[in-house]
């Protein structure tokens, strides 16, 4: 078992991804957690390996049952909102304020001028709240450049607030109203993405000590949201780590 999460709970998750990124990100994750070896497999459970990659075989087939498919598309369709747009034009108004506020001079973090590229509510929630964090750190040196930035932190929590809200609620009742071969399938999609997000904690630790091949570890596939090829793209080789 990946998690002990509830039935609910992975079938929320397992609504905002879409099987054929999940699909292909899986698999180049698997490739590189492969090519580490024993190293790797050491740190997580036994046959953990093995059990991501049965996830993947079982997603795998019931994405190839087309009415599963279709729905899947229509359901990810209607789990945006509205209050996504709202939060993702207030990312951008802060991205710019936060370039000013450079070009005076001022000492801020160089990453508060960079948005997420996830178009997902989830991905677009984490790094709202990000910002939303940083500019209240850093509320001195924007004011100082431009006044008002309390008024954008509100502003901020309104919309993370009605967006959070909205999209739970959304979920839930996507959820219960679900078909239970339907319901299985986000499931199951949620444990692979579970498995897929603790091998690339193994594979940073195993790592820790060169960020280059510690970066492979990954899930740019899944949050770009772009598709290579039909086929898994072909894992770089390991890099020696660096004697210490």
């Amino acid at each position: 078992m990946i998690t002990s999460a509830s039935l609910l709970e992975l079938v929320s998750i397992g609504l905002r991804l879409r099987a054929a990124f999940l699909i292909q990100q899986a698999r180049y994750t698997l490739g590189i957690a492969g090519a580490d070896g024993p190293g790797l497999a050491a740190l997580l459970a036994a046959n953990f390996l093995d059990e991501v990659a049965r996830l993947l075989a079982e997603v795998e087939k019931a994405y190839q049952d087309r009415a599963i498919a279709a729905l899947e598309a229509k359901q990810s369709t209607g789990a945006q909102n509205l209050g996504l747009r709202a939060l993702k034009i207030w990312r951008r108004k802060v991205a710019k304020w936060s370039r000013r506020v450079l070009l005076a001079g001022m000492n801020i973090p160089e990453d508060m001028t960079n948005i997420g590229r996830s178009q997902a509510a989830v991905r677009v929630l984490e790094d709202a709240n990000r910002m939303i964090a940083l500019l209240g750190e850093n509320l001195a040196a924007f004011d100082a450049v431009s006044p008002g930035t309390q008024a954008l932190i509100d502003d901020g929590k309104k919309l993370y607030q009605t967006l959070a809200i909205a999209d739970s609620a959304q979920e839930q009742k996507l959820s219960s109203d679900l078909p239970s071969a339907v319901a299985a399938f986000h499931a199951k999609k949620a444990e692979l993405y579970t498995g897929l997000k603790m091998i690339n904690e193994a594979g940073h630790e195993l790592h820790a000590d060169n960020p280059p091949v510690s970066s492979r570890y990954n899930l740019s596939i899944l949050y770009q949201g772009k598709a290579q090829s039909a086929d898994a793209p072909t894992p770089p080789a390991p890099t020696p780590a660096k004697p210490e």
